[in-house]
């Protein structure tokens, strides 16, 4: 089970977990209250043209209510991908696109891909279906992951995308180059900030 500060709920669904909240008005670190996440999805758009595939998380009617839904991730071997990421509030009406608020704070903001399914920056696993490198940077050339590569080889194994907050401390940025490699040795936990969003995906290559 995932451990998370200041989570506005956490999920747990056929063995995969979730916990989605997101940016807000602002809290008493100097960052950004939580607010809610509903659905998460990932889109890969294979290199050369072709069908997109996507999965998602999605729990429309928010915590306490029905169980989300998680889909499995599906990938051709020997793909290459262009794979972006989206949040959103459904709840809100009209519904909430959290993506922009990301974007818009990017040099606050990086998105983490790790687990045994990934191979990359905060994943060293060598030999695992999905190669993950950055596609877009921030203000000051930083990893974002709102957009990426995917490279994608024959094997199965989990996907945890982690949306993490890093906001300034007494004026200073703590979102820095070595991240995703203190991601990879020390794990989420150990970074600055809080996490506005955690889920976890099945990964099938074939």
């Amino acid at each position: 089970m995932h451990m998370h500060r200041n989570p506005s709920f956490v999920i747990m669904s056929a063995g995969l977990a979730g916990c989605l909240a997101a940016c807000g008005g602002d809290d008493a670190q100097g960052g950004n209250e939580n607010e809610v996440i509903t659905t998460v999805t990932l889109t890969f758009a294979p290199e050369g043209g072709g069908e997109n595939v996507t999965a998602a998380f999605d729990d429309p009617d928010g915590n306490g209510g029905e169980s989300p839904t998680i889909d499995p991730i599906d990938l051709a071997d020997g793909t290459t991908y262009a794979m972006t990421i989206t949040f959103v509030n459904d709840l809100a009406d009209p519904p909430e696109d959290i993506t922009e608020e990301v974007s818009d704070e990017s040099d606050q903001h990086m998105i983490f891909y790790t687990g045994t399914a990934v191979d990359g920056p905060a994943s060293e696993q060598p030999g695992a279906p999905l190669t993950h490198t950055y596609g877009d940077e921030d203000v000051n050339g930083l990893p974002i992951g709102l957009e990426n590569t995917i490279v994608a080889t024959a094997g199965t194994g989990e996907m945890t995308v982690t949306l993490r907050h890093m906001p300034p401390v007494n004026d200073t940025p703590v979102k820095t180059a070595d991240l995703p490699q203190q991601v990879s040795d020390e794990g989420v936990g150990s970074l600055p900030g809080s996490t506005d969003a955690q889920v976890d995906f099945a990964v099938t290559v074939e």
